[in-house]
């Protein structure tokens, strides 16, 4: 648990890193990227988990995040519905650094899109959708395919991370229940 919670807040300390390095354009007179790893590293934490965990963890998680930077609940709205179509979706996948790659592209594309369409039902948008994918999510899509490799590979390392402390905890359990037992 203390693990995951560290991959996902060190999954938000880098989106903070990239907003210094690719400063967003309010405006979208340029094409923006907008860093997402946060939500990605929650993506691939939230996979792990069941669906009503997943879900509640997302709306949470969106909740704080528009409580601090935002002032409309999109993110509260958007993360649930990426986690769930992600979660029904990639039940037929292997666990593969491709795959991965393609689930976090996938759930980045559902959270924007949905993300869109909240920005445009609460008005806060004016922008025509073809806009939105041209000066938003073009950029922020195929920057964070190199990311994603980067990210999917943590990700494996800390799943064989927490395993190992996993079993090693399970080896003390079993030898101060089981006196007989060789450690």
């Amino acid at each position: 648990m203390w693990i995951d919670l560290a991959f996902v807040f060190s999954g938000f300390m880098l989106d903070n890193v990239l907003r210094l390095l690719f400063p967003i354009d309010p405006a979208l007179r340029f094409l923006v990227f907008v860093p997402n790893l946060g939500f990605l590293a929650f993506l691939f934490v939230a996979l792990k988990k069941p669906m009503l965990i997943a879900l509640s963890l997302a709306v949470l998680l969106g909740l704080g995040l528009d409580l601090m930077r935002y002032g409309v609940i999109s993110n509260a709205l958007a993360f649930p519905m990426a986690v769930y179509a992600v979660k029904i979706w990639s039940n037929t996948l292997n666990e593969s650094l491709f795959e991965r790659v393609f689930v976090g592209t996938i759930g980045l594309f559902i959270k924007e899109v949905a993300m869109y369409i909240i920005l445009f039902l609460f008005l806060s948008t004016k922008l025509d959708i073809g806009t939105w994918f041209i000066k938003r999510e073009f950029l922020t899509l195929i920057g964070h395919i190199p990311l994603l490799i980067g990210l999917g590979l943590i990700f494996k390392t800390k799943e064989g991370l927490q395993k190992n402390l996993d079993q090693q905890r399970l080896r003390r359990e079993r030898i101060r229940w089981n006196p007989t037992a060789r450690p």
